[in-house]
């Protein structure tokens, strides 16, 4: 087992950055990478049944839904590889654990970051499409952009810059060996090159452009999409309730000459007029289902500006001290900080399942079919 007093003997100057693991560390991150693995089923049932859907002109299509249970899929398994296993090597001290770790990495790390910039912009093509299916004036031009053509090519092009804006990234790290570290474990870890290091271009790029490309504008732009979209679902309803109000109180005239107040009026009639009505009960789920996925992703991506802020400006919250000044492990804040924000982000792809399935009926029971094995199931 790892002991906590095991790292005392060894220098900063000599050993790799680390972080401590405690048995209680240890034990949230296995729990939380049971998480992950069960987020890695769940989504595979996701792949499988969104690509056993067929495109209906009255229904939401499903090949954002499909691309993003793709990448929860691959978010889920990054966390594992990422996270999981540095807990067990590191915590348990299993030598050749460690080794194949600082072999797959760099190349599991470049993939974790496209990932995680992919991810909100498929959330945003998908209240996009969201707020198509809920306008009730349809240009031509969006109307082509929501073709299944223009789909293909939004998720394509979408992919590819993400990939692209991350080249630089996959030749800014590193792993660097420290041979003269006595503690094994210690004896490699990542860090920055040293062109990326000396380079103000690249952390111009790094710091504001990707700052600003994978968190202030994915948020900035959910944000206000999704209030666009709950202000046109409120308005509509108004509009819906003002209507039946009208009709209920000529109704009433021609029978009692009296009118009715509204609510006992609905009541007694047993109707309800929940937003967006008109619309079909398909589209009615797709909307509140992407609204749960989006208010998700909203509250790991604050937290992750949070930490982005604290680092940027180097806070002292973040550094480890001992009698003898800074160390070479992390604070406990910046430890249990940073997992939080791993673990907020994997958990918002890991449970995306569970809000299908209390969100949209329709998936639900494509999910119950699923699990049932009902060879006679259909998937509209």
């Amino acid at each position: 087992m790892n002991d906590s007093n095991a790292t005392a003997n060894f220098s900063a100057e000599e050993c790799g950055m680390a972080e401590e693991y405690t048995l209680t560390r240890f034990a949230l991150i296995s729990i939380a990478s049971i998480i992950s693995c069960l987020g890695v089923a769940g989504n595979t049932v996701l792949i499988i049944i969104f690509s056993k859907k067929q495109q209906n002109s009255n229904t939401p299509a499903t090949l954002y839904p499909s691309v993003l249970a793709c990448l929860d899929f691959a978010i889920c398994t990054e966390y594992i590889l990422l996270f999981g296993v540095d807990a067990i090597f590191s915590y348990l001290e299993i030598d050749s654990l460690f080794i194949i770790y600082y072999i797959y990495i760099i190349p599991v790390y470049i993939l974790a970051r496209i990932t995680q910039l992919a991810i909100p912009y498929m959330l945003i093509f998908a209240t996009l499409e969201r707020l198509f299916w809920t306008s009730k004036n349809k240009s031509p031009i969006l109307k082509a952009f929501h073709s299944t053509t223009g789909r293909h090519i939004t998720v394509v092009l979408a992919l590819l810059m993400c990939m692209i804006v991350r080249i630089p990234t996959a030749f800014s790290v590193e792993v660097k060996e420290f041979e003269d570290c006595t503690y094994f474990f210690h004896s490699k870890s990542t860090g920055p090159q040293l062109w990326a290091e000396e380079s103000n271009a690249y952390y111009i790029f790094d710091y504001y452009v990707m700052t600003v490309a994978q968190t202030v504008v994915p948020f900035v732009l959910l944000l206000v999409l999704n209030m666009v979209i709950v202000k046109r679902m409120f308005s509509d309803s108004l509009q819906k309730e003002a209507i039946v109000t009208e009709v209920s109180y000529k109704e009433d005239r021609l029978l009692t000459a009296r009118p009715v107040h509204k609510s006992s009026t609905i009541s007694a009639m047993g109707l309800s007029f929940p937003p967006l009505k008109s619309m079909s009960p398909a589209v009615r789920s797709a909307v509140f289902t992407m609204g749960a996925i989006v208010a998700s992703y909203l509250i790991s991506n604050s937290l992750h500006l949070i930490l982005t802020w604290l680092e940027r400006r180097k806070s002292t919250l973040l550094m480890g001290e001992d009698e003898n000044g800074p160390t070479n492990i992390s604070s406990n804040f910046h430890t249990y900080f940073s997992d939080l924000v791993s673990f907020t982000y994997m958990f918002t792809s890991a449970i995306r399942i569970l809000i299908y399935y209390f969100c949209n009926p329709k998936i639900r029971n494509d999910l119950l079919d699923f699990l049932a094995d009902r060879k006679g199931a259909v998937y509209l």
